[in-house]
């Protein structure tokens, strides 16, 4: 006898199968299947197989289907259901996916089973169509399980949690990585921007200000994703300068020639600059200057140099003399042998004839030097120049002079006093 794939031998005096059944205590149900039937004779060897109905609930479409049955096979149990399986329906069992054509153990005490049916929907992914079957039971389970993997930064329409639904159309823009230089260091991010400006702003560095990117804002980003943010300041200085015064000479009459006073000293004014300094990142970058103004006037300094001319008397060389000038010159000497023997005045060159500056001693000024005598000021050299003075002789008289020394001018003074030698 076969009970349930059990088989074991049996030895009786019974007629018939249902006797046999009987004695051996087995009782039967409607939907049970026995072969051969219970008034069947018995015979030596006989093969008796009884295969016990078991209840078996299908979860199907939002119903459950409840039923006896003798099949242990998934699909068969199916169809006396009237369930039909499409091909990307999920079948479980105990929350477990099977396989429809796998027969359950003949021992099974009962048998539930739940069918997930697919759901068709349409998924745009950066444009292009994707036509999808799944039995997740929501959108983001099925992309996940159809092998998009979703990041947090992707846009996608409906949201992940939306309930799949027959028709359902979603949209799937796939963020990628993107890297932003910044003076501090490199930022990045995942994002579905695309341009610049959505970029920065996904990772929370939007330009202020008058801060700018590389690309511009309003292009799109580039396609190795790299992006420089410049951080722009600006600084207004007032720079200053100083303005050298000027020095100005103003006649005394109460003080002797040749001698100065300081009637006002000078003062150093200021220029003042407004200046616009532009950083870029931390580095100058531009310095303009805006506005320009004299924020102090310099004030001259003021010498008074002396205009009363007074006699003095004293001793040279053992002559009186009378002056109203001394002033220290370097001396040299020259004769006609040099430089010929008229002078620019038409006087010989001769002993008693100098050379001299004409803008600091007018010519015909009598003069008196040391160790040399009287001289009037009739003859100019190219490179008497200044406090210089250049000695005249004859060839026969000749002397040379190389020294500095003392020069009066003497009594009395011309019309055209030079008031100021340097």
């Amino acid at each position: 006898m076969n009970i349930d794939g059990i088989s074991r031998p049996i030895t009786t005096y019974d007629l018939t199968v249902g006797s046999l059944l009987h004695s051996q205590q087995v009782s039967l149900s409607p939907s049970d299947e026995l072969s051969p039937s219970q008034d069947t004779w018995l015979k030596k060897g006989e093969v008796i197989t009884l295969s016990r109905a078991i209840p078996v609930q299908i979860w199907v479409d939002g119903e459950i289907k409840s039923f006896y049955s003798t099949d242990r096979l998934p699909s068969l149990l199916l169809t006396q259901a009237g369930v039909q399986l499409q091909a990307a329906d999920l079948l479980l069992s105990n929350g477990q996916p099977i396989n429809p054509a796998q027969a359950f153990p003949d021992n099974s005490q009962s048998i539930s089973l739940q069918v997930i049916r697919s759901t068709f929907f349409t998924l745009t992914i950066n444009g292009k169509q994707h036509h999808i079957n799944s039995t997740d039971p929501t959108l983001g389970a099925a992309l996940w399980s159809a092998g998009f993997h979703l990041f947090v930064a992707d846009q996608l329409s409906p949201p992940a949690t939306t309930p799949l639904e027959p028709a359902l159309v979603a949209s799937l823009v796939s963020s990628r990585q993107v890297t932003i230089q910044t003076q501090v260091g490199n930022v990045t991010v995942r994002t579905a921007a695309h341009t610049v400006a959505e970029a920065l702003e996904a990772a929370r560095l939007p330009p202020q200000g008058l801060d700018y990117s590389i690309p511009a804002q309003a292009s799109p980003i580039p396609v190795n994703g790299k992006i420089r943010l410049v951080r722009v300041t600006e600084q207004v200085l007032v720079e200053q300068t100083p303005i050298p015064f000027e020095t100005q000479y103003q006649p005394d009459s109460n003080l002797e020639l040749d001698n100065q006073s300081i009637i006002q000293s000078g003062e150093y004014g200021l220029s003042a600059q407004r200046v616009r300094l532009r950083f870029e990142d931390g580095v100058e970058a531009s310095r303009n200057v805006e506005s320009e103004w004299v924020a102090k006037t310099p004030q001259p300094r003021i010498i008074g140099y002396g205009t009363l001319v007074v006699m003095h008397t004293t001793v040279v060389d053992g002559v009186e003399i009378q002056y109203w000038r001394a002033v220290s010159m370097y001396a040299t000497s020259y004769h006609p042998s040099e430089v010929g023997d008229t002078t620019a005045s038409g006087l010989p060159l001769k002993k008693g004839v100098a050379a001299v500056d004409r803008s600091l001693v007018p010519f015909y000024t009598q003069l008196y030097i040391p160790g040399y005598g009287e001289a009037i000021a009739a003859d100019i050299g190219g490179a008497v120049i200044g406090r210089w003075i250049d000695l005249g002789y004859s060839d026969d008289d000749y002397l040379p002079w190389h020294s500095w020394v003392t020069v009066y001018f003497l009594w009395p003074p011309p019309d055209n006093i030079v008031w100021i030698i340097p």
